[in-house]
């Protein structure tokens, strides 16, 4: 309980400082950021369940890398990182297409507007999982 309500605060900030810094990514109220974190964060919980066997396969295989001498451990360490990166991304960007078209009060006014908040998105989210573990 305590991790979601943390996932929907840092959300929310995220989604504000988003709408604060990137244009064309319009949200009418802090309210609406609020909102929107619920309803963003709640698909993500769905969609990440459907992504676990991807996360347990390039798991495996990292680990198997890993045993490589010297440059393995590197390699899959990194490897980690762009993974999640790149899935966070990836879910990001559509999540926000789904949530942009089920509230009214959100609104993204171009393409590249969705990847540039995705992949801001995506770097708060490898962020703060890796400070909040």
């Amino acid at each position: 309980m305590t991790g979601a309500l943390i996932t929907v605060g840092v959300n929310t900030l995220a989604f504000y400082m988003i709408s604060e810094m990137v244009p064309g990514f319009d949200i009418k109220s802090k309210k609406t950021a609020l909102l929107m974190a619920l309803v963003y964060s709640a698909l993500a919980a769905i969609v990440w369940f459907a992504a676990i066997p991807i996360t347990f396969l390039l798991g495996a295989v990292f680990a198997i890398i890993a045993f490589i001498p010297f440059i393995g451990p590197i390699l899959a360490g990194a490897g980690v990182f762009v993974t999640t990166f790149i899935l966070l991304f990836g879910i990001s960007a559509a999540l926000l297409v789904a949530v942009d078209k089920m509230m009214d009060d959100f609104k993204m006014k171009s393409p590249a507007v969705v990847m540039i908040a995705s992949v801001m998105l995506a770097l708060i989210g490898v962020l703060s999982r890796f400070v909040l573990g």
